[in-house]
């Protein structure tokens, strides 16, 4: 009888991707891997393609299996807070940390104009944030009530003010509406725990519905993970492979998202710098919608258009031949580059998606000035303290040019002499093998032993001299 071995499985859009495990301390490793295509009509037919090519490769069979899942294109979630830096910020904490996709956020009170474009998005949840446990009422409850009248097939978490949790209750009793524990029950005061194991058992119940899915985790005897919280999962475990790992970032680029994952101290040691705004955790992810090289290539384009067309004159290409191969890649989400100029256009567009996120992603500091003289005001994450960073997905796996980091992690001074976080001269890696989601599968059950694993199999990228 064939011996048994650990199998994950990452079910994308375009590609399953698997691969079998031996995780036995030290002693761990890969033992194989495979990639086929996602059969759509059957996400099954190509989960069980994909084992049965393992089989034929290793003559092993596949023992606790593990598998995650953005078939479905992710989790779509619509953010809502009063105050913008405080429960809206930490619901978009909540959301991204939990492996959702944020499609667009709201603060203070909602609008017609905010109903309609919730009715377009089609989020699968609105998380719903606002006051503090005692405090403020009448905006939230216009809100639960616009959200009422507009009857969203959307799930709704209610993660505000637990002190209106009846109220609320009873303006959406028509609609299903969650409730968790407010995820600031005092001012400053973070707690993301509960809203974030609600909106698991969403992804869980909804994901179901996929083709196949039902079968699937009947078969496995497990749910599927989102995508992301495997990968969120994973860097906070890397730190466990030592001490030079205690501050690192992660960016995973796709076609259509770009999501940077930061593992490192959130505030300045500097008594000198004033934090502004929610203390964020040390583990933290944000998802791009709009920044991709394929889908998304035409927003990145927009974004970053000074960025692309220094770039394009630098490299003598034309503006023209650019968009019309930005226009191709949108419309031919499979599309790859068939010559140099080419390549080049996707390294431009590579290289905007990582500027932009990481800018979105990092803090910022600007000068005050007081009676007592000049402070620095921060707000968000300082990124300066990361040492290592690691690029994955298709392009960044690929990739072997330090100079799409060098670029995207020029410091540039903005308006009011405002200073972007970023990292500072950080060691660039690539997920060569494209392992880090299979891992994150297994991160919470083997952590030591995928952290092992993942750094393992990096490859350094050498800064040019």
């Amino acid at each position: 009888m064939p011996h048994k071995c650990i199998m994950s499985v990452d079910i994308g859009s375009t590609y399953t991707k698997a691969a079998f495990f031996k995780l036995e301390g030290r002693d761990s490793c890969v033992i194989a891997q495979e990639s086929v295509p996602t059969t759509s009509d059957d996400v099954s037919k190509g989960f069980f393609l994909a084992e049965k090519e393992l089989f034929h490769k290793t003559g092993l069979m596949a023992g606790k299996v593990y598998f995650s899942s953005s078939a479905r294109g992710g989790l779509k979630i619509a953010a809502m807070g009063l105050v913008s830096g405080l429960t809206l910020a930490i619901a978009k904490l909540v959301a991204a940390s939990a492996g959702g996709k944020i499609v667009g956020s709201f603060s203070y009170g909602l609008t017609a104009h905010d109903i309609e474009k919730l009715k377009e998005w089609e989020p699968d949840i609105v998380l719903m944030t606002g006051g503090t446990d005692g405090g403020h009422e009448s905006l939230t409850l216009k809100n639960a009530g616009m959200l009422a009248a507009a009857r969203l097939p959307a799930s709704i978490i209610f993660a505000g003010n637990n002190r209106i949790q009846e109220k609320v209750a009873g303006i959406l009793s028509d609609s299903e509406v969650y409730f968790a524990d407010n995820v600031m029950p005092e001012v400053g005061e973070v707690n993301i725990e509960p809203a974030r194991e609600i909106i698991r058992r969403i992804f869980i119940n909804k994901i179901v519905d996929g083709k196949g899915l039902s079968a699937l985790i009947k078969k496995v005897g497990n749910p599927p993970k989102p995508t992301p919280l495997s990968m969120f999962e994973l860097v906070g475990k890397l730190p466990l492979y030592g001490t030079e790992w205690d501050n690192v970032c992660v960016v995973d680029m796709g076609g259509a998202t770009t999501d940077v994952y930061s593992n490192t101290e959130t505030a300045s040691v500097n008594s000198a710098v004033v934090l502004k705004g929610i203390r964020e955790p040390r583990l933290t992810r944000t998802v791009e919608g709009d920044l991709g090289l394929r889908v998304s290539a035409g927003s990145v384009t927009q974004s970053a258009e000074n960025q692309v067309k220094k770039a394009l004159s630098s490299g003598g290409l034309e503006w023209l031949r650019f968009c019309e191969y930005v226009l191709h890649v949108t419309h031919k989400t499979d599309a790859l580059p068939r010559n140099r100029e080419e390549r080049e256009f996707d390294r431009i567009l590579a290289t905007a998606c990582l500027t932009v996120s990481l800018m979105r992603h990092a803090g910022r500091t600007r000068p005050v000035w007081t009676s007592n003289g000049t402070v620095l005001v921060q707000r968000g994450k300082d990124m300066r303290s990361v040492k290592k960073m690691i690029g994955t997905g298709g392009f960044l796996a690929l990739e072997r040019d330090a100079c799409v980091y060098d670029r995207a992690l020029k410091k540039e001074t903005l308006k009011d002499e405002e200073e972007v976080l970023l990292p500072e001269r950080p060691e660039i890696y690539a997920d060569a093998e494209y392992l880090l989601p299979l891992l994150g599968n297994l991160a919470c059950d083997f952590p030591e032993e995928t952290a092992m694993l993942a750094i393992q199999s990096l490859e350094p990228i050498q800064k040019a001299a």
